[in-house]
């Protein structure tokens, strides 16, 4: 159970992309994955596989959800600027503001994830640079058990780069602990969500949290939690879910209540992610009304943060979240959401 037999790779059907578990600092990611090893930008965006067969090209989600008709400009960057007849791509499409040249969080994209009406305006609203971290097949060859410096190799060899429209994945190779220090704090200054370390001579695991790479970001700043119920609201947002009940996974797949989220959620669009546009995505997912009270199959996922986490009687995780709030959609299957025991986690380190 749970083992997917590789029969090989075939462009055209996505695969599953390889993840990363995640470390406190610089020392315990030195000790996953070796030394030296490469440091790289985590970007706060959508990950994206790329595969090109001649003219035909076709976008995937980590969820393995085609998205090529919602990214045009992606498919003419591949087409334009990549070499190479066939491949598969590892990527991150990440929002960027053409006034200021700042890249934006990815709520600032999120809307485009599943908008299939409107594309063009969406595209030149909401701009995407894409940014290229790993290849898997070229050319009829390939590359899942090559060493990730060579896979590295290759991808500079076939991506010109082209600031705001395709780029490799900025990264150092390193084994010192103060130098990834400040690559790290650089990443973050540029609005990344942290820093990945890659071991050299890894080779690519589809869907696996394998060890080869370990993903490095603030602690304590957020949790990917899934809705499981929501409130109508009042008055002018009568139409809308204003609270939402969500949830984090237990070790049997079960999921557990920690709290309701409000706060962070915008009535703009242009602000950000809206209470209405939250609310069209979730209706669908609607199991039972009962007066304002609505109970929701999980499907969505949110990043919150909060100011703490407490013990709690009142949600049945023992957990409750103070002052939450919300941060952005997640690109994040229900099962990969944050697990009990990593609140459990958390809440013990606020105490140290």
């Amino acid at each position: 159970k749970g083992k997917i037999k590789t029969i090989g790779l075939k462009v055209g059907i996505p695969i599953k992309v390889m993840l990363g578990p995640k470390e406190k600092d610089a020392e315990s990611a030195f000790g996953r994955v070796g030394i030296p090893c490469q440091a790289e930008y985590k970007y706060d965006g959508f990950r994206i596989q790329i595969h090109k067969d001649e003219d035909k090209i076709l976008l995937f989600t980590r969820n393995l959800e085609n998205v090529t008709n919602q990214f045009p400009e992606i498919v003419e960057y591949v087409k334009k600027y990549v070499k190479g007849k066939s491949f598969i791509l590892d990527s991150e499409a990440v929002g960027f503001s053409s006034k200021s040249g700042e890249y934006l969080p990815f709520q600032s994209i999120s809307q485009r994830i599943r908008r299939k009406y409107d594309i063009e305006k969406m595209s030149k609203d909401f701009p995407v640079e894409l940014n290229l971290f790993d290849i898997v097949y070229l050319d009829g060859k390939d590359l899942l058990k090559t060493e990730f410096i060579q896979r590295r190799r290759l991808l500079e060899k076939v991506v010109p780069e082209k600031k705001w429209s395709v780029v490799v994945a900025e990264q150092i190779i390193t084994d010192k602990h103060d130098e990834a220090q400040k690559f790290y704090e650089k990443a973050l200054d540029k609005a990344m969500e942290g820093v990945m370390f890659k071991k050299l001579d890894a080779p690519y695991k589809p869907g696996g949290r394998v060890g080869h790479m370990v993903k490095m970001k603030p602690v304590m700043e957020s949790l990917d939690l899934i809705i499981v119920g929501a409130e109508w609201g009042e008055g002018k947002r009568a139409s809308w879910l204003t609270s939402f009940t969500l949830a984090c996974i237990d070790s049997n797949g079960g999921y557990l209540e920690i709290g309701k989220v409000g706060t962070g959620i915008k009535e703009l669009e242009e602000e950000g992610v809206t209470f209405a546009e939250l609310t069209k995505m979730l209706k669908p997912f609607i199991v039972t009304e009962k007066g304002k009270e609505v109970k929701i199959k999980p499907k969505i996922v949110i990043e919150v943060n909060y100011e703490e986490i407490q013990s709690s009687t009142t949600y049945n995780s023992g957990f409750a979240l103070r002052f939450p709030r919300f941060i952005r959609l997640r690109d994040r299957l229900p099962e990969d959401i944050s697990t009990l025991d990593f609140v459990k986690e958390l809440s013990k380190s606020q105490k140290k």
